[in-house]
């Protein structure tokens, strides 16, 4: 997208209002290919099957609005603050900071580690990638579905890497079963992979930064072994064998349960029924103390988003995600289902 002026004369007028986003797909070979059906978009070209939808990021089109067309990023350039709350603002400047999608996982994935904002910026040097630390909410997992989450006992950088190198590094690796309903926290530094049969939304800083340490052998498209990268995997990674990632959930104000609070953002969860009537919602300065965007993702049922101030209402199907800027104030959901909530965190 070009960085032309907005497509509409109103589309600076007054504070900006909450939009739908358009997911757009990535293609990976271990993915389970029923993305496009059941978000109603048709898959991009290529091979391999559709891993991947990401649902919020700085690339995300915006499919409603007068900013419609446009990008989350050319909209944040404009707006600032007004969209990413001023913490966001004040941390990482005018950017996205955070990334949500969902994965469809039909094969194990690589076993990966990722870096911190300190480390990303040492290594990465303009990359506009942030550190990573990622959360999942399981929103289906298979019967006997698995993640890998650190390791089972501290080791050295040593063991891990002739393990990574000789292919028995399964044995170091802590496996956890999971279920639908379970989050899953992976703070930067952490050894971790999403097993086969599961279906999940992450919530994560705004980074694509990912380390190999194992990849089970597999092969890519050109036929190739698909590079690891120990080197810098090892120098990040947690490898003290402590925790084993899940997340155990907390009642908090409104009918939100907090799902995840890390210094980087929070992951709440409602379960809204119509006979509970309008659910009132607030961002900014009454909710965190600084002002922070949230996103909207309807992970089951159907649900509308009203801003109190006026903006058209937004009719969210399942699987569906909107963004409401910092700058909107009060907002309810009305409905039947599950609506997740990714909020950025105050800095500092």
């Amino acid at each position: 997208m070009s960085d032309r002026g907005p497509s509409r004369p109103d589309a600076d007028a007054g504070r900006p209002g909450p939009v739908l986003l358009r997911p757009s797909f990535v293609r990976r070979l271990w993915g389970g290919d029923a993305l496009p059906a059941w978000l109603g978009e048709a898959p991009p070209p290529g091979d391999e099957p559709v891993a991947e939808a990401w649902l919020a990021h700085g690339g995300s089109e915006i499919a409603t609005g007068p900013w419609a067309g446009r990008t989350v990023a050319e909209w944040i350039r404009r707006h600032g603050a007004d969209v990413i709350g001023s913490a966001s603002l004040a941390r990482y400047g005018p950017t996205m900071p955070l990334l949500a999608k969902f994965l469809d996982a039909a094969d194990d994935l690589s076993v990966q580690v990722h870096p911190d904002d300190a480390a990303a910026a040492e290594r990465h040097p303009g990359s506009g990638h942030l550190g990573k630390t990622e959360s999942w909410r399981i929103v289906h997992a298979a019967p006997g579905a698995r993640v890998v989450w650190g390791v089972r006992e501290a080791v050295s950088a040593e063991r891990l890497r002739r393990a990574a190198e000789d292919g028995t590094i399964g044995a170091l690796l802590r496996t956890v079963p999971v279920a639908t309903g379970q989050v899953v926290h992976n703070p930067a530094g952490t050894i971790h992979a999403v097993g086969a049969g599961l279906l999940l939304y992450e919530l994560q800083q705004a980074s694509d930064l990912t380390y190999r340490l194992w990849d089970h052998g597999r092969v890519g498209a050109d036929g190739a072994p698909r590079p690891l990268h120990l080197d810098a995997a090892l120098a990040v990674a947690d490898r003290s064998g402590a925790g084993d990632g899940i997340v155990p959930a907390r009642p908090s104000a409104g009918g939100w349960t907090v799902r995840v609070d890390c210094p980087f953002y929070r992951m709440e969860e409602r379960r809204l029924r119509t006979a509970d009537g309008p659910v009132p919602c607030t961002t900014g300065a009454a909710v965190t103390g600084e002002a922070d965007l949230h996103l909207i993702t309807v992970i089951e049922g159907r649900i509308v988003l009203t801003a109190d101030f006026g903006r058209a209402s937004l009719d969210l199907a399942e699987g569906a995600t909107a963004l409401v800027p910092a700058a909107t104030g009060r907002y309810r959901l009305e409905g039947s289902g599950t609506a997740l909530r990714g909020r950025t965190a105050p800095a500092g």
